[in-house]
């Protein structure tokens, strides 16, 4: 199995694939290698990718969303409690915060900002069976009365930090957690640096997700290959024999790398460490 991180690693910055990456996928997908998307993501921000390179299966918001690709079939799904949340929805409208919420194939807010906007940016080059299924809802409040939500995402231009005291002692309260934090994230489609926390009901890592996938398909750890660059892939690095990050990933990645590979995301790094391990670096 090859597990692919997403941004930074798969995509060039300007959200394309390389000619070479999907050479190279391809090439290891005839060999019989699943290949996975491991992404704090969802599949339905990530349909587009998962057609154009091929994805067998994906392990999405950070390992709490297991997904058989070939069938849309869930293998595993966490679900919020619904008042949890109406708290949280409560507490950023107080607080002037953007709130956007997943669902096992949907994503919706009730503003045309931040991932919402990038989603609908992106979408005008896509076509239509593969454009992302991200919406905007008038009444969002309501709306989650009614529907199940797997995940919150909770973005400012401003920091977060006077924030996350509050929302832990929300999310203490119906056991909740904190995924990710990302601080001054640079998002280019919408020329904006952003600060985002992820909400989930499990501590689930992408590393996690791909252990249980990996006993799904009775294949065992040291047969999945694990491609990343950022911290937020750092389980993956720590559990995983078999790695491989980018030239632009953090010290601390290529510091738990097995190979790091000299190319970077934007030249087609992930084909260079596919065609390192299948021409005798470790994978069969």
């Amino acid at each position: 199995m090859i597990a692919l991180d997403i941004g930074g690693t798969l995509l060039s910055d300007d959200n394309t694939i390389s000619k070479e990456n999907l050479e190279s996928i391809k090439i290891a997908k005839n060999k019989g290698i699943k290949i996975v998307l491991t992404t704090a993501r969802e599949y339905s921000s990530t349909k587009y990718i998962s057609k154009l390179v091929g994805c067998d299966y994906g392990v999405f918001s950070n390992g709490s969303h297991i997904l058989d690709l070939s069938k849309l079939n869930s293998l595993k799904k966490s679900i919020l409690p619904t008042k949890a949340v109406l708290e949280i929805y409560n507490y950023c409208k107080k607080n002037n915060l953007y709130i956007h919420l997943n669902q096992e194939f949907c994503e919706v807010s009730d503003e045309m900002k931040y991932f919402n906007l990038k989603h609908h940016l992106l979408n005008e080059k896509y076509p239509d069976d593969l454009k992302s299924a991200c919406y905007l809802i008038s009444n969002l409040k309501e709306y989650i009365k009614s529907e199940e939500i797997t995940k919150i995402v909770i973005v400012s231009e401003q920091s977060l930090e006077e924030h996350i005291d509050n929302l832990r002692q929300i999310l203490k309260k119906y056991g909740l957690h904190i995924t990710e934090y990302n601080k001054k994230l640079n998002e280019k489609i919408i020329a904006k640096t952003i600060n985002y926390v992820e909400i989930g009901n499990s501590n689930d890592t992408k590393a996690s997700g791909l252990l249980q996938l990996g006993k799904l398909l009775n294949i065992s750890p040291n047969e999945i290959l694990i491609f990343g660059d950022s911290d937020n892939d750092r389980e993956m690095f720590t559990t995983f024999e078999n790695s491989v990050c980018m030239a632009n990933a953090t010290s601390e990645i290529k510091a738990l790398a097995k190979y790091i590979a000299k190319n970077d995301n934007n030249n087609s790094g992930v084909s260079e460490g596919i065609n390192y391990y299948i021409n005798g670096g470790g994978i069969k």
